[in-house]
């Protein structure tokens, strides 16, 4: 599944992914705090926990699931690059936000090709 892009308000955008296995990886581009929230999702069913009842309907079966959750927060500054955020930035524009230019930014420094040149 692609990338799935949620504008969340004028300044974040929301990079979604669906991970093999169930899982989800989310990357919150906030522009307003000059930082990537990342949080990686899995559920997984625990395979001794599975049970089956009898019920007068029929049979019911019961799953305990165990959700996890990783959040790793970066600062725009802490970047090697800054492309991806040019590219989120754009993306963000494109769905009406309203971040601040990429000029104020930090690491601009950093910057060794813009991508229109890619």
């Amino acid at each position: 599944m692609p990338t799935q892009y949620t504008k969340q308000n004028p300044y974040t955008l929301l990079a979604t992914d669906e991970v093999p296995g169930g899982g989800t990886l989310s990357r919150y581009f906030n522009f307003a705090a000059e930082q990537v929230t990342t949080i990686f999702r899995e559920k997984a069913e625990l395979q001794d926990s599975v049970k089956t009842y009898q019920s007068a309907g029929g049979n019911a079966v019961a799953a305990s699931v165990a959700l996890t959750s990783q959040i790793h927060i970066q600062k725009f500054s802490e970047f090697d690059s800054t492309a991806e955020i040019e590219l989120m930035h754009a993306e963000l524009v494109r769905r009406g936000g309203k971040p601040p230019s990429l000029n104020e930014l930090p690491g601009k420094q950093k910057r060794t090709a813009g991508l229109s040149k890619l």
